[in-house]
């Protein structure tokens, strides 16, 4: 792994963080950064498997690998956070706006790594401590489609493969928006939420990234930003001409991109615009004081515990600390979360990453 690209992770951690403590508008575009990091780092090594183990190890090492790497402290935390549930309802008779009483009743949702699809319907309601799990069913169902996507196509025609995908994003999430807004008596959410949620939605942000780290090169860093102040423009511009005001913190493409039809353009382009910035990390060219920083690299390594974690301790935290300044409270919350993950890393999911190349090598 460079180490730069864990410096990513932390950054879309971060991001996201900053969103859920509602500082920083855009910030749950964090989880499509970590989709396309998903398809940047996996498509290159499934690519290299599928030449070199036989049919049955490319199979059994994927999905073991993974296994060891995500379900370990996935249903721990689930069972945790259960436990914490019933005890603090049944016993002390502590809830926050039913946060944990909703936990109870949504908690199979997550278990069966199906919430992104509870999330579409009409009837989901935030619980703060497995809401987030949605973007965790998304990477799982990808990882469970995409070693059979690139199994069955043929190495000289993966680079199509992958632009047809691609290309297929926004139609995809064009047609979705069609379903919902036909108003079909499915019952779904938004048609922001039910975009941003669904896997299909957010496949091509895999490609993406499948498609730079296999085929992408580096780029001038003055281009990177180039596109960024293009986006900004392109954002802030048609948050104007729709009558939506100027929100400096959304960078225009606020609540999921619900105006001018960026659920469906905007996630392409971010897409784009994140994969360039990885191949440029890859290649060490990308701002390397920051991204290959010890100690950021280091946040980014415990970053899949910072995300499980973070969204219970910001919203139970930030409840019995709402005194505080939010420019104290902030901070504690952060720390108290790093500190968390650190540990689950290092006591629980470190003994399982060391495993993966015992039973699983490459």
């Amino acid at each position: 792994m460079v180490k730069g690209l864990n410096s990513f992770r932390f950054f879309a951690f971060f991001a996201v963080f900053l969103f859920h403590v509602d500082f920083f508008d855009f910030g749950y575009m964090g989880v499509h950064a970590f989709f396309v990091l998903s398809g940047f780092l996996l498509t290159p090594i499934i690519m290299e498997m599928k030449d070199n183990l036989p049919t049955k190890n490319y199979f059994l090492n994927f999905y073991g690998r993974r296994s060891l790497r995500i379900f370990p402290l996935y249903f721990f935390y689930l069972i945790l956070i259960s436990i914490i549930a019933y005890i603090a309802l049944n016993y002390f008779n502590y809830d926050v706006n039913d946060r944990l009483a909703r936990t109870q009743q949504q908690i199979w949702y997550a278990a069966t790594y199906t919430y992104n699809f509870f999330a579409m319907s009409s009837a989901y309601e935030q619980t703060q401590t497995i809401t987030h799990f949605w973007s965790l069913a998304v990477e799982e169902q990808f990882y469970l489609i995409w070693p059979f996507v690139i199994y069955l196509i043929h190495k000289s025609s993966v680079r199509k493969a992958l632009l047809v995908i691609i290309v297929a994003g926004p139609f995809i999430r064009w047609g979705l928006a069609q379903l919902v807004l036909s108003d079909s008596g499915i019952g779904f959410n938004s048609v922001e939420m039910v975009v941003y949620s669904f896997t299909l939605s957010s496949f091509d942000a895999f490609a993406i990234g499948g498609y730079f780290a296999v085929y992408g090169a580096p780029v001038k860093n003055y281009k990177i930003l180039v596109g960024f102040i293009i986006l900004l423009i392109l954002g802030y511009g048609t948050d104007y001409l729709s009558g939506n005001g100027f929100n400096l913190r959304s960078f225009g493409y606020e609540n999921f991109m619900e105006n001018s039809y960026k659920y469906i353009w905007g996630f392409s382009l971010f897409s784009i615009f994140f994969a360039a910035i990885l191949v440029n990390i890859r290649e060490k060219v990308f701002f390397p004081l920051i991204f290959e920083n010890q100690l950021v690299a280091y946040l980014g390594k415990i970053s899949y515990g910072l995300y499980v974690y973070h969204f219970p301790i910001v919203y139970f935290g930030g409840h019995e600390l709402s005194d505080m300044s939010f420019y104290v409270r902030t901070p504690i919350l952060l720390v108290v979360t790093i500190l968390i993950a650190a540990l689950s890393y290092h006591l629980l999911e470190l003994r399982f990453l060391k495993a993966k190349d015992k039973y699983f090598p490459h």
